[in-house]
């Protein structure tokens, strides 16, 4: 994409010339919308063609993705991208780690493409429980200081589950680790 400025010959038409306006961009999705305000535009005064200056583009693009992301219920890409960092990952062990290519990791912190659901949780697990990382690639080390002062139950075998609705309130519950302290539980 080169850089359009004033006067530029329409790529489309190869006739009119463009010429910068400022308008409202209106984008809808999923019967929610977002609007960008007084924005630069590049429009071909004969065939109507309109394109945004790169930079506009470049963020345009990640905050509409962030949108859609938001109102799917997914990670932000500034979320993701503060995950993988919490972890002590670059770009290159997160994409090993998530069996993916190094470009989509970087496609989705940079707000050009979406994750999946199945790719979101795997972020959202790696986040709350990053000793995950040597069930997923054993060889994908992580620095200690990563796990932020989780409790690891080592005896397990001890524990007498209640009935099984809070046993899995149990296991899941965010507060987990500070209601069910034991001697079993050792801190990293």
């Amino acid at each position: 994409m080169s850089t359009l400025k004033n006067g530029d010959l329409c790529p489309v038409c190869e006739k009119g010339r463009l010429r910068e306006i400022k308008k409202d961009l209106v984008f809808s999705y999923k019967n929610s919308s977002k609007k960008f305000r007084n924005e630069s535009v590049f429009k071909c005064n004969v065939c109507d063609y309109e394109a945004l200056p790169r930079e506009a583009n470049r963020r345009i693009e990640k905050e509409l993705t962030d949108f859609r992301r938001n109102i799917n219920g997914l990670l932000l890409s500034d979320q993701l991208k503060a995950i993988r960092k919490s972890l002590g990952l670059n770009v290159k062990k997160m994409a090993k780690l998530l069996s993916v290519n190094e470009k989509t990791v970087g496609r989705y912190e940079n707000g050009k493409i979406t994750q999946s659901e199945q790719i979101d949780k795997l972020y959202r697990i790696l986040h709350k429980f990053p000793s995950t990382t040597n069930i997923l690639r054993p060889d994908v080390s992580i620095p200690i200081s990563s796990f932020r002062g989780h409790i690891i139950v080592e005896k397990m075998y001890n524990y007498i589950p209640e009935p099984e609705s809070a046993y899995n309130t149990y296991l899941l519950s965010d507060e987990y680790f500070d209601l069910k302290r034991s001697e079993n539980a050792t801190r990293c």
